[in-house]
C-alpha cells in the first residue's frame, strides 16, 4: 500500500482550510494529519500525481471520519465519499453506526450496483430488508417491478397454507375506502392550500398483511412527491417521486428521503402534525428550483422559458390571446416590466410560479405596503416595531387571498387604511406614522390600485397570484413571518442558542424552549425583549449563533432539475 503520509504542503492546506471555515481552535500539527492526508488522497484520486487505490482512498476517509471534530472537515469528508461512490465503493447499511448517509452523496455518477455501467446514480434507502444502494434509473425501475412481482407472489399463499392459516380479515367496504380517502384528504389539507393538487381519486390496494393502502403522486406545477397512507397502521408517508419511465422530463421531486408521520387522534391534530413537517421541508412555500449547472445552455434556457410560460399561460387563457402577445404586453408594461426584471428574474429567479396564498399575502405586504410606498420613507423607531407592523400587515391581508377566488383588493385596501387598525397592544398603525399617515395611506392605496388594474386588464387572477407568490418568496422576505417554514426557522434559532448555552429571553428561561417555539407562532403577541432576541440574538456575538436577520436557516432549499436520463457528453466537453 502506498504511504499516505501528508507533505508539508498538505498540512499547510489543511490549516488554511480550517482557518477559512472559521474553526475556532487550530490543532497542533499532529492533529492536522487526518485532514491533510485526506486532501492528499483527493488530489491523487483526481489524477494529480501518483494514483491511489480504493483501499487507500477508503482508509483516508475512515481516518478523517474518526478524527476529532476540530479537524473533521465535513466538505472534505463528503468529497471523499463522492470519490468512493464514483469508484463503486459503498458502505454496508450498518457501517459508521448506520449514519453514513448523512455525508455520502444522494446523487453521484459511477458504476450502478446492478448493471455496473457508468451512470447517473441515486442512493436508495434500506427499506424492507434491502441495503442502501446506488442505482441508475433503469435498474431502479426494474427493481421496483421485481418487488411488485414478489409481493404479488407472496400474497398468493399455497392452498395448504391457506387451509391452515387463520381467516384473513375482509377487504374494506366501499364506505370504508371512502372514509380512508376522506381521512387522507383532511390530513393533506395544508398541502392543498399551498397549491398541491390532490387527486380526485386515490389508487388503492389491500392484503391481509399490510391492510388497506392508498397511494398517488401529488403535483404542483413540475414538482412532485408520492403520498402513501396505511390506515391500519395509521401511517402517512411522503416519498420521493421518480420519473422511472422518462415520461416527465420537465419534472422533479421535492423530497430526497421518505418522511414518515404517525397519524394523530383527531383530524385537527393530524393536520397540525403534517403542516409542521411539510413546512419544515418547504412544501408549504413556493417551490424553488434551478437547472443543473452542468446542463448545456439550451436546456437552461428551456427551463427558464417553461417557467415563464407557466407564469403567463393563465393570463393568456384569461385574455383569450396568444401567449406571445400577453408576454409582449407584460414586458412593455410601464411598471410591471420593472417587477418582472427585478423580482421575477433576479431576486426570485429560482421561485416557481406556484399559487401559494400565504406567500402571496407576504408578496402583497412586501410590494403594496413596504416597498414602492411612503412606508420606507417614514422609518419607525425600531426594527422590533417595524417587524410588528409587518406581521400586522400580513395578518390583515391573509383573509382576503384565496387560491380560487384570487385577491380581494377592496377588502385589503379597507383593512390597510382603517384608522382603527391596531397592534395587539391597542396602538393604532396610523398613530405610529403620526402626521405622515395620510401620505402613507395615499401611496398604499395607489399601489393596490396599480395591481388591481394590472389583474383586471392584463394578468387575470391566477397569474396575479403567482406573481405575488414570487414577490413573497424572494431573498427580501426570507425572514418574514407568514411563510410555511416559519416554525422550523424559529426552532433552529432556538436550538442553536441552546447549543451555544445562550440564555433564552424571559419568561422562557424558566418555561423552556418548547414553550418559546410554540409561542413564536404568534410573535406579535410576545414582548419586545423576545422579538429583539429572535431578530438579532444579542448574546451571540460576532462568531456565535444568529437571529433571524443573518441566520442561514432563513434561506430556503433550492431543488436542482435535470431531464430524465441526461448525462453530460464527456467527449464533447473535452
Amino acid at each position: 500500500m502506498t504511504d499516505l503520509s501528508p507533505s508539508p504542503d498538505d498540512l499547510e492546506q489543511a490549516r488554511a482550510l480550517l482557518a477559512r471555515d472559521s474553526h475556532a481552535r487550530q490543532p497542533e500539527t499532529p492533529g492536522l494529519v487526518p485532514l491533510a492526508a485526506a486532501l492528499q488522497a483527493l488530489r491523487r484520486a483526481k489524477g494529480t500525481g501518483e494514483g491511489i487505490t480504493d483501499e487507500e482512498l477508503l482508509a483516508a476517509h475512515d481516518a478523517l471520519h474518526a478524527a476529532g471534530s476540530s479537524v473533521r472537515h465535513e466538505g472534505t469528508l463528503g468529497a471523499l465519499a463522492l470519490a468512493l461512490v464514483e469508484r463503486g465503493v459503498v458502505p454496508a447499511s450498518e457501517d459508521y453506526e448506520g449514519l453514513w448517509y448523512f455525508w455520502w452523496p444522494k446523487k453521484a455518477h459511477g458504476p450502478c450496483r446492478d448493471c455496473r455501467k457508468q451512470r447517473a446514480l441515486t442512493r436508495y434507502s434500506g427499506f424492507y430488508g434491502d441495503e442502501y444502494r446506488y442505482l441508475c434509473a433503469r435498474c431502479r425501475r426494474e427493481e421496483r417491478e421485481g418487488n411488485a412481482r414478489e409481493a404479488a407472489r407472496l400474497r398468493e399463499a399455497p392452498a395448504a397454507a391457506r387451509d391452515t392459516a387463520p381467516a384473513a380479515p375482509a377487504p374494506p367496504s366501499d364506505d370504508q375506502w371512502s372514509t380512508y380517502a376522506t381521512e387522507l384528504h383532511e390530513m393533506l389539507a395544508p398541502l392543498e392550500w399551498a397549491g398541491w393538487a390532490l387527486p380526485e381519486g386515490w389508487d388503492s390496494e389491500w392484503d391481509a398483511t399490510v391492510g388497506p393502502l392508498l397511494f398517488e403522486t401529488v403535483w404542483r406545477g413540475d414538482a412532485a412527491l408520492n403520498v402513501e397512507y396505511r390506515p391500519g397502521e395509521q401511517v402517512l408517508e411522503l416519498q420521493p417521486w421518480e420519473d422511472v419511465t422518462g415520461d416527465f422530463p420537465e419534472s422533479f421531486t421535492v423530497l430526497g428521503e421518505t418522511v414518515r408521520l404517525q397519524a394523530a387522534d383527531t383530524p385537527e391534530a393530524a393536520q397540525a402534525r403534517l403542516a409542521e413537517r411539510a413546512g419544515e421541508l418547504g412544501l408549504l412555500d413556493a417551490t424553488r428550483a434551478r437547472p443543473a449547472d452542468t446542463l448545456p445552455e439550451e436546456l437552461q434556457q428551456d427551463f427558464a422559458a417553461r417557467r415563464l410560460g407557466r407564469l403567463f399561460e393563465p393570463a393568456a387563457d384569461y385574455r383569450q390571446l396568444p401567449l406571445e402577445k400577453v408576454l409582449k404586453e407584460a414586458i412593455q408594461h410601464p411598471w410591471l416590466s420593472a417587477y418582472l426584471n427585478w423580482v421575477v428574474s433576479i431576486s426570485g429567479r429560482h421561485v416557481q410560479p406556484d399559487v401559494v396564498p400565504d406567500a402571496a399575502a407576504v408578496g402583497v405586504a412586501a410590494w403594496c405596503w413596504r416597498n414602492d410606498t411612503a412606508v420606507e420613507e417614514h422609518h419607525l423607531a425600531t426594527d422590533v416595531l417595524m417587524a410588528r407592523v409587518n406581521i400586522a400587515v400580513t395578518q390583515a391581508i391573509q383573509p382576503h387571498i384565496n387560491p380560487v377566488e384570487g385577491v380581494d383588493w377592496d377588502a385589503i385596501e379597507q383593512a390597510l387604511t382603517d384608522p382603527q387598525w391596531a397592534l395587539p397592544d391597542g396602538t393604532t398603525i396610523a398613530s405610529l406614522f403620526g402626521i405622515s399617515w395620510p401620505h402613507v395611506r395615499t401611496t398604499v392605496v395607489a399601489q393596490l390600485a396599480k395591481w388591481r388594474r394590472a389583474e383586471d386588464e392584463l394578468l387575470g387572477p391566477e397569474t396575479t397570484l403567482a406573481l405575488l407568490t414570487i414577490g413573497g418568496s424572494t431573498d427580501y422576505t426570507h425572514s418574514w413571518w407568514g411563510q410555511g417554514r416559519w416554525q422550523a426557522i424559529c426552532r433552529r434559532i432556538v436550538d442553536d442558542a441552546l447549543h451555544s448555552q445562550i440564555t433564552l429571553p424571559q419568561p422562557y428561561n424558566y418555561q423552556g424552549p418548547e414553550a418559546l417555539v410554540r409561542d413564536l407562532a404568534r410573535p406579535d403577541l410576545l414582548s419586545d425583549e423576545v422579538l429583539r432576541w429572535l431578530i438579532d440574538m444579542p448574546e451571540g456575538g460576532t462568531g456565535g449563533p444568529r437571529g433571524l436577520r443573518f441566520h442561514p436557516i432563513t434561506s430556503p432549499p433550492v431543488h436542482v432539475w435535470a431531464p430524465y436520463g441526461w448525462e453530460p457528453d464527456i467527449d464533447a466537453a473535452s
